[in-house]
């Protein structure tokens, strides 16, 4: 009995290994149907989004290719003003030139700068002068004009002398005339 027993518990404990290995098959399964789930599931919504992604793509291709035609029209007569620009370019090369050898000429003008500088400053020192004898004229024609309004009150005072004259001469003019008139009777 007791080899028995030993085989039952023998038994007990293969029949529980082979319960517990059956469970964790079975939970091994699951486990492995939900990941196959998930991943499923992954790919699905990974697909879905590649999808829309590459839709996205082409559609952002098909503008790209849409602008390269625009861009080429405009290339191409962007183009045609470049040459234009060369010509321009060249003109003004040209007139760089121009531009320089007038400068060169100012340069040499402007190198006698100082000594017209020079001169500047003396005409500046003569025109100090100048307007100091010019004040001191203005003080002499001042005093002239004095001298001139006496004169003209003088010359006032000798033209009613005169008039006083011209009435006394005049009256004695009258006086000779009167006095004449009886020698006017006398033949000779």
């Amino acid at each position: 009995m007791d080899n028995n027993n030993a085989q039952k518990e023998i038994a007990g404990m293969v029949e529980r290994a082979l319960d517990d290995f059956r469970q964790g098959m079975e939970y091994r399964e699951q486990l492995s149907i939900r990941i196959g789930r998930r991943t499923t599931q992954i790919i699905r919504f990974g697909m879905t989004a590649l999808s829309i992604l590459g839709l996205a793509l082409f559609y952002l291709i098909f503008i790209l290719t849409k602008d390269f035609s625009n861009i080429t029209t405009h290339m191409t007569s962007m183009s045609g003003n470049m040459s234009n620009m060369e010509n321009s370019f060249t003109t003004v090369a040209g007139t760089i030139i121009q531009v320089e050898r007038t400068l060169l000429r100012l340069t040499d003008h402007i190198t006698v700068m100082p000594a017209l500088n020079d001169s500047v400053g003396s005409m500046d020192s003569n025109l100090g002068l100048l307007r100091t004898d010019l004040h001191a004229m203005v003080e002499q024609i001042e005093y002239m004009n004095g001298n001139v309004l006496n004169m003209a009150n003088s010359m006032q005072v000798l033209n009613n002398q005169f008039n006083d004259m011209n009435r006394t001469v005049g009256g004695m003019a009258a006086n000779m005339h009167q006095m004449a008139k009886p020698m006017k009777v006398l033949p000779f």
